[in-house]
């Protein structure tokens, strides 16, 4: 029977071990799809995507191949961020076959942007979801990082620490006893 210090290694060594496999199968579709996160910092794309969502974006996709009604992230001539709207009409671009010229607005925003995104790819939104961009933010921060690096090495030595002396001469001694049998015979 497993003591409960046994059933607790198990179970955290179990967590780590499906956290690992997801991490390892979001990498893997991120790679083979082109797949990357977006968190939404405004409210601008509110109610559907409020504050604080997480977006998958298809990276590099032609702007040939846009429609309206998609949302997309395009860099913001003169900002650092770029911009996640959803294209509201597009325009080509004469002497560029492959660039177009979008119109976003934000689902929130009364109006559209104030001028046209000229892009020749952009990352579009595969799905959204509420909140987990909070979640993504928070994984993200130095001291989150920090506090788990150090609560995953602490759970690593505790894991693998050598059992205790007692232990050790309790499970030894029905061993010494047989071998010690087997020397009178």
């Amino acid at each position: 029977m497993k003591s409960t210090n046994a059933i607790t290694k198990d179970v955290i060594l179990s967590l780590a071990g499906v956290l690992g496999l997801l991490s390892i199968v979001w990498f893997s579709l991120a790679h083979i799809f082109s797949l990357s996160i977006v968190v939404v910092l405004t409210g601008s794309m509110a109610p559907g995507l409020p504050t604080g969502s997480a977006i998958v974006v298809e990276q590099g996709v032609p702007a040939a191949d846009l429609l309206v009604g998609d949302i997309v992230t395009v860099p913001r001539p003169g900002y650092e961020l770029p911009v996640t709207h959803r294209v509201v009409s597009i325009d080509d671009i004469a002497g560029d076959v492959t660039a177009r010229s979008l119109t976003l607005q934000g689902d929130a925003n009364a109006t559209v942007d104030r001028t046209p995104y000229s892009v020749q790819t952009v990352q579009r939104a595969v799905m959204g979801l509420p909140t987990l961009g909070y979640v993504i933010r928070t994984l993200q921060s130095p001291l989150f990082t920090g506090a788990a690096t150090l609560l995953i090495a602490l759970a690593i030595v505790w894991a693998f620490w050598p059992p205790s002396a007692k232990r050790v001469v309790a499970t030894a001694g029905p061993r010494r006893e047989s071998i010690d049998s087997s020397t009178e015979r």
